[in-house]
């Protein structure tokens, strides 16, 4: 039995073969040229715009790691005894960046004795040891930037520049073939002013207008 599936268009080809003039087809148009080259240059800056993403995102990474590691400078982190229970932080309070307050004591890096209130992320009870920030001098410090905020960061940073190059690519398409379309709108019209009285037979009507029907 002979197959009768259809063959596979491939749009990318064609276009890519009539924007660069290799398309043998007597009824391809300039216009549709075109908006062939148009669409090829679309997809090139997309791929352009995913390039200079990426490369931002590498670029906020490695910033973001030299960062990290500046605000780690002279930071330690100790265990800290929690010696009252926790309590939920108020809203306003300075070191409720996240839910929970407790008193608690631990060692500096020189081997004193200090205590104070440290942030907790969840409840905890008297006895309970958690890791804690602190300065050379077994101050409470706040946490220099973990690997995943610096990811994140990067990823944010490399997200928010495609996203902005491909509007820009996108809007500069859009007006492109909005124009190309006006522009093969007012040739069909003045094809169709030029043809309509032939097709239609009013041109032998008009005064000194052969009739193309009698040759």
């Amino acid at each position: 039995m002979s197959s009768t599936r259809r063959p596979t268009v491939r749009l990318p080809h064609r276009h890519l073969r009539r924007a660069l003039g290799f398309e043998r087809n007597g009824l391809s148009r300039p216009l549709d040229r075109a908006r062939s080259r148009a669409l090829l240059l679309g997809a090139l800056g997309l791929a352009l715009a995913t390039l200079v993403g990426t490369a931002a995102a590498l670029v906020e990474l490695g910033s973001g790691q030299r960062r990290a590691t500046a605000a780690a400078v002279g930071l330690h982190q100790v265990d800290a005894v929690v010696r009252t229970p926790a309590r939920r932080a108020d809203a306003g309070a300075t070191l409720s960046r996240t839910g929970y307050r407790a008193e608690a004591a631990w060692t500096s890096p020189a081997g004193q004795d200090r205590s104070g209130t440290i942030v907790l992320t969840r409840p905890a009870a008297p006895g309970a040891t958690t890791r804690i920030w602190v300065g050379d001098t077994g101050a409470l410090a706040t946490a220099p930037p973990s690997a995943t905020d610096v990811a994140v960061g990067a990823g944010v940073a490399g997200l928010f520049t495609l996203g902005g190059l491909s509007v820009l690519v996108a809007a500069g398409l859009g007006l492109r073939l909005r124009s190309l379309d006006r522009a093969a709108t007012d040739d069909w019209q003045q094809d169709w002013a030029r043809l309509e009285p032939i097709w239609t037979g009013r041109s032998s009507d008009l005064p000194g207008t052969p009739d193309p029907r009698l040759g």
